[in-house]
Formats: structure tokens, C-alpha cells, sequence
């Protein structure tokens, strides 16, 4: 079953939508994201589906209802509590298909609604309100045999869910007196009974019975290939979340832990154990994996490939307790992997929208903005792509300045370039300045956007650092110099005239540049026009070099190997500044 048409009027924040789900053009949903500030209507958008969901499934089997009493309990709360302000009626409709062409429909109204009120939102509704000024729900009657029939069948076979924002999976640090304990278990389905959740809080308990049975089956019954694909298919999940290829589940003996994760080699041969239980997971990947085994699980009657499995997952605020890089890159894959189940989910996360257009593509999913439900585009959170970008490539950076300052107690100097480095120690090779590069370490910053993010977040970055630490930026940065918490920014002074574009070849002469690009014409690119435009002024530029970035390598070595001391003079700068920066390294010990 597929919810077609959504519809809601006056409910909460939302004045009025109507949505028609969208899907392929083979058939299968695409994801319906939602998405708005807290206080928009997502969750009211989904607490009505899951409400239809129950009341559906409350006339089909007897284990779903709540009992209140000789009543049922519905699973919304109805009334004049959930009208818009200073609003006399309101309603929602839902419209779904099972598999077999059947339309049901579904609607909860306060107040006086008339025929007329639905139709003019969804023109083809069926169903009509009793014309009273209450409360009132209706479904579409399945009390016809077969059709209800049709409709069990499907309900035991797919899938039907809320994973709402409170689920939560029991830590490994909890003392085992107050665990769910998992076990096998023998259960049989009763007649007229679904045996299976609609609302998931938690399911370790309910996923380790699942898997252990799971291993049972395939392994007692050798010629059943589909319950051992499915293993493949658990594994692979768990492989997308831990972003890890050579790990897997493994069932261990009675009286320990019976669901592990463990190392393999290429044979598939057990290494060693990654994690003595599923329950060592953090928070964000054990949700992670129990989400999606959830999946598989509720639709194992009969056991199918994730390819197959079909139904409604309705996820509130999916992000909820994952990392950057899980919203990213592991859930838009694992979503990918249940092409035919119809996925409505709530976020806040602009990294998991940008991770669906990558693996979607633009029009392989639908954003709605709540609480209007107009289509949006991923254009909105585009900008948030490059601050990602700069996020993963910051913490790379990270580690590996984090792996130079422990093999180091001397203080750091941290310079733009790689260039900057091989041309200070080959100044001061010409000017017998050795012991001064040998008091201290360089690091190649990449950039001076990384000097900034230390001077800005030194606290955040860098908790290795104890010792002093220099940002020295090129002489065409506009920066000021600065000092703080035993950090030392610095600029190196420009020379007369900055005969290049950026970077530090702008301490080298004129006449160094000229004999430069006289023996090797390739390095240097040479700006013939008497004017040029900088940042929307015309300015006179007399001679001015751009280095061939392709060809600054060859540069670098051309100068390293037969610069001079008359080439390399402006160095003293440099010098300079590493010699103020030593004393005032020295007095702070």
C-alpha cells in the first residue's frame, strides 16, 4: 500500500496543503522529504498518516488497537486542541492504493465540514463527513472478505512503519539487570493478528532475535539461498554505517554476547572481533542500523531482497543523533537500497538533502516546505555543499598537523605553501641561517584560509598544541598582525612593488624575475596592458608577473638551485620575524 494524496486544512500551523506523492515513472515512490522550522507541521503532517495507518490496520487484525476500557483508543488525540487558532473546523485527508488497485481512503475532521469542503481539495475523495459539528473519523469499509483478505495479506507481507524522533537504542554501558535480554524465541502468527509494530521506539532486542533466527534458517537449511542474501543484505548496512568493507555480524555462543562485529580478510576468514555486541555501537549508528534491519525485518513473511521489499516508512526527523558524514553519505545510500518502499521523512539536515542529490539526483526526490508543502529545490541548501566540503577537508587536516606535533616539542611555524618552506631553507642556507630553521618546525598550512581557521578556533583544532606557534602569511594577504594565547600572527613585509599576483615570490627582485623568465620563458606569464581592473578600479600597472600555478613547482626548483644571495635579500624579512618570534618563545618558558 502507497499513500497517493495527502491533504490537511487548519491543523496546527498548516492554513492548508494538498500534496500528491510523488513517484517514478516505473512505479516505485520516490523519497518525500520534509522539511521547515521546528513549530511547521512536519510531525502533524506525519502523525496523520500514522493515525490512518493504525486505524486501517485496527479493522484487520486484532492485535493492534489499544483497549481503553470496551473502547479502542485511536492513536491521535481528535479535537478542538489540534485547530489553528481562532479556526471553527479543520480536517485531513488521506488517500491510499494497495497493490492490488484498491483505493482506501481515510479522513479526520473537526467541526462542521461539508462534502464541498473535501472536494474542493481533492477533487475525486470519496468519502463524506455526517454533516454534524464534532469529531469525527471514517476509513473506507473493508468488511468485504476478499478484499479485507487482500489487504492482511499485504499488511503481514510489507512494510508499514513509524520510526518517530524519541526512538532510542539501549547503550552497551547499562548494567545488564535493566536490558531487554535476547533470546530465541519460538512465535507463531495467529489468525487475524498482524504481530508486528507499527510505531518502532526501540528494537535491539526485537533485530537480535531477528538475526539469530536469521542464521539459523540459512544454516540448517543449506539450499535456502534468499535467507542468506538477506545476511548479505544486514551486512552490507552495517558495513554502509561503520564505512568499512571487511566487517560483519557474527552470532557468538550462549552465556556471552550472541550478536558481534567482527574483522574478516579477503577470504572472508574471521580476523579479529571489532566489537563484542551490537550494543557497542554509538547511539547514532546503532538507530542507524536498527532503522533499516526494521525494514527488512517487518517484511521477512515471506524473506526478500531490499530490491523487493515495498510499503510506507514514515521517519521523523531522520538525522536525529547522527554525524555529519552519516546524514551525508550513509543514509541517501541506504535509502537507496529499498527502491520500491515509499519513504516519508522529516529533517533538519541540509548535509542528508545534499546527500539525496547525489545519489538521486535532482529529480529522484521531492522537497516540500512546510508548512505551505510547496516544492522546493536543493538550490536552497547549495551553500551548504562547500561548507561540507571545507569541514571534511578541515578534519583531514587536522589529523595529520595533529601527527607532525607529536613527533615534535620545538615551536611550529605553520606558512602557506610548501614553496614557502623549501624558499626559507634555501635562504638561509646563503645566509648561514641553519640554526635558526633547526629551533623550530614548519607545517604547511595548505592555504592561508587554514592560518585563519587556527587563529579564529585554536581552541577547537589543535588540542595537542602546547608549545608557541607562528602563522606566518605571504606578504600579499591582507591580514594585521597579531597575537593570543601563545599564537603569533604575522604578515612578511611587501617589498617596493609586488610583482606577482599572490604569493611569496613577491619577495623576489625585479631582476630576479626577469633572469627568471629569460632561462625558463614557461614559469611566468607576463601582463602586458598598461591598465588592468582590480576590484572594480582601473588601475596603471607598469609590469606585473602571474606564476603559471601548473609550472610554480618548476619555479620553485629553478630558484632553489641557482638563486643567489642578491635573489634571495628580502628574505631578511623573514629572518626577522622568526627571531622576534624565538625570544618571545624563549620568555614565555
Amino acid at each position: 500500500m502507497y499513500l497517493k494524496n495527502i491533504a490537511i486544512k487548519n491543523i496546527g500551523p498548516i492554513d492548508e496543503l494538498s500534496i500528491e506523492l510523488p513517484f517514478n515513472k516505473n512505479g516505485n515512490p520516490k523519497p518525500l522529504l520534509l522539511v521547515g522550522e521546528n513549530g511547521t507541521g512536519k510531525t502533524i503532517f506525519q502523525s496523520q498518516i500514522i493515525d490512518s495507518l493504525y486505524e486501517i490496520a485496527s479493522d484487520l487484525f486484532d492485535d493492534v488497537g489499544k483497549g481503553n476500557g470496551v473502547s479502542r483508543s485511536y492513536y491521535k488525540v481528535s479535537g478542538g486542541m489540534n485547530l489553528q487558532s481562532g479556526k471553527e473546523k479543520g480536517f485531513s485527508l488521506l488517500s491510499f492504493i494497495d497493490f492490488k488497485d484498491n483505493k482506501i481512503e481515510y479522513f479526520d475532521k473537526i467541526g462542521d465540514i461539508t462534502k464541498s469542503d473535501i472536494t474542493d481539495i481533492i477533487t475525486d475523495f470519496k468519502l463524506a463527513p455526517n454533516g454534524k459539528s464534532g469529531n469525527q473519523k471514517l476509513k473506507t469499509d473493508i468488511s468485504n472478505e476478499i478484499l479485507k483478505e487482500e489487504l492482511q495479506k499485504e499488511w503481514i507481507k510489507e512494510v508499514h512503519i513509524f520510526q518517530p524522533a524519541y526512538r532510542y537504542e539501549e547503550p552497551f554501558w547499562k548494567n545488564d539487570i535493566f536490558k531487554n535480554v535476547q533470546r530465541f524465541e519460538d512465535k507463531r502468527r495467529y489468525l487475524g493478528q498482524l504481530s508486528k509494530e507499527i510505531e518502532i521506539i526501540s528494537s535491539t532486542k526485537e533485530n537480535k532475535v531477528y538475526l539469530m533466527d536469521l542464521v539459523l534458517d540459512f544454516t540448517s537449511n543449506q539450499t535456502n539461498q534468499i535467507d542468506r542474501l538477506i545476511w548479505l543484505n544486514i551486512n552490507s548496512i552495517l558495513q554502509a554505517i561503520k564505512r568499512k568493507t571487511n566487517i560483519r555480524l557474527a552470532i557468538g555462543p550462549r552465556g556471552g554476547y550472541r550478536v558481534s562485529i567482527v574483522e574478516t580478510n579477503e577470504k572472508g576468514e574471521v580476523i579479529k572481533q571489532l566489537l563484542p555486541s551490537i550494543d557497542n555501537l554509538s547511539l547514532g549508528e546503532s538507530i542507524l542500523l536498527n532503522l533499516f534491519i526494521n525494514i527488512i525485518r517487518h517484511a521477512d513473511n515471506p524473506p526478500r531482497l531490499t530490491t523487493e521489499i515495498k510499503g510506507i516508512v514514515a521517519i521523523d526527523e531522520i538525522d536525529v543523533h547522527l554525524h555529519s558524514d552519516l546524514q551525508n553519505t550513509v543514509l541517501p545510500a541506504l535509502i537507496k537500497m529499498f527502491p520500491k518502499v515509499q519513504f516519508i521523512i522529516t529533517t533538519h539536515s541540509p548535509l542528508f538533502i545534499l546527500g539525496m542529490k547525489r545519489d538521486f539526483g535532482e529529480d529522484g526526490f521531492e522537497i516540500r516546505n512546510m508548512p505551505s508543502g510547496e516544492v522546493i529545490t536543493t538550490e536552497r541548501f547549495s551553500e551548504f555543499a562547500n561548507a561540507y566540503d571545507i569541514l571534511k577537508y578541515t578534519a583531514k587536516f587536522e589529523q595529520d598537523v595533529n601527527k607532525k606535533i607529536e613527533e615534535t616539542q620545538k615551536p611550529i611555524i605553520f606558512v602557506e605553501g610548501d614553496y614557502d618552506i623549501r624558499y626559507i631553507r634555501k635562504a638561509c642556507q646563503l645566509f648561514d641561517k641553519q640554526e635558526l630553521i633547526e629551533k623550530i618546525t614548519f607545517i604547511d598550512a595548505d592555504g592561508y584560509q587554514n592560518l585563519n581557521n587556527i587563529w579564529k578556533h585554536k581552541s577547537n583544532l589543535f588540542q595537542a598544541i602546547t608549545q608557541d606557534m607562528l602563522l606566518l602569511y605571504d606578504c600579499d594577504t591582507k591580514i594585521s598582525n597579531g597575537t593570543k594565547d601563545k599564537i603569533y600572527k604575522r604578515i612578511i613585509p611587501p617589498i617596493e612593488d609586488n610583482l606577482f599576483d599572490r604569493g611569496i615570490e613577491n619577495l623576489f627582485p625585479k631582476l630576479t624575475i626577469d633572469k627568471a623568465k629569460e632561462e625558463k620563458k614557461e614559469f611566468i606569464d607576463y601582463i602586458s596592458e598598461s591598465t588592468q581592473l582590480i576590484r572594480g578600479v582601473e588601475s596603471i600597472v607598469e609590469e606585473q608577473y602571474k606564476v603559471n600555478l601548473d609550472e610554480k613547482g618548476n619555479l620553485c626548483d629553478w630558484l632553489c638551485q641557482n638563486g643567489t644571495k642578491e635573489d634571495f635579500i628580502h628574505f631578511d624579512k623573514v629572518f626577522e620575524i622568526f627571531e622576534e618570534f624565538l625570544s618571545e618563545e624563549s620568555r614565555s618558558n
